[in-house]
């Protein structure tokens, strides 16, 4: 009998210590996001897609490209000749009004669907959660946000997006 109760009470000490030690940590909070500055200026957004372009001409496809201020409002767009899928035009000004009034790249959000996450489709119709969208960033502060749209998969249209992000950096 007492041999039941030492190893009741081991267990009961394994079981109630171990659950301590397992116990769920508070999650790690987000990064700050960094603050708005001045809106991006025309020269800037002319800069960033022209960058954009020079690396949207080593691969095969037509591409459209946006730059929008830190309020969503368009700076700049620019599509290459022949560039023929339209939808292109909207995809991209999404996305970099995505980048810019999130504060974070277009990616993030396609990140999330892809994990089954899909309340993201709801937080409001403007957002694009397709990769393509960078947010501007000058002196540490959001100046804007740069969309590219036009291949067939947003993760090729990132290079050219983040050519142009990094050329104002």
């Amino acid at each position: 009998m007492c041999r039941w109760s030492v190893l009741a009470g081991a267990i009961w000490a394994n079981l109630t210590l171990a659950s301590v030690g397992y116990a769920q940590q508070p999650p790690t909070p987000p990064p700050p996001q960094p603050a708005y500055g001045p809106a991006v200026t025309t020269d800037q957004a002319k800069r960033a897609v022209a960058a954009a372009l020079a690396e949207a001409k080593k691969s095969p496809y037509l591409y459209v490209f946006a730059v929008v201020e830190p309020s969503g409002s368009l700076v700049y767009f620019e599509r290459m000749d022949g560039a023929a899928l339209y939808a292109a035009n909207e995809s991209a000004i999404r996305k970099a009004r995505t980048a810019a009034l999130f504060k974070r790249p277009t990616a993030d959000f396609f990140n999330l669907m892809e994990s089954g996450h899909s309340f993201v489709a709801t937080v409001t119709p403007e957002l694009s959660a397709s990769i393509g969208g960078v947010p501007l960033v000058v002196d540490g502060k959001i100046i804007g946000g740069i969309g590219v749209a036009g291949s067939p998969s947003g993760p090729i249209d990132l290079a050219p997006a983040e050519a142009g992000a990094n050329a104002l950096k």
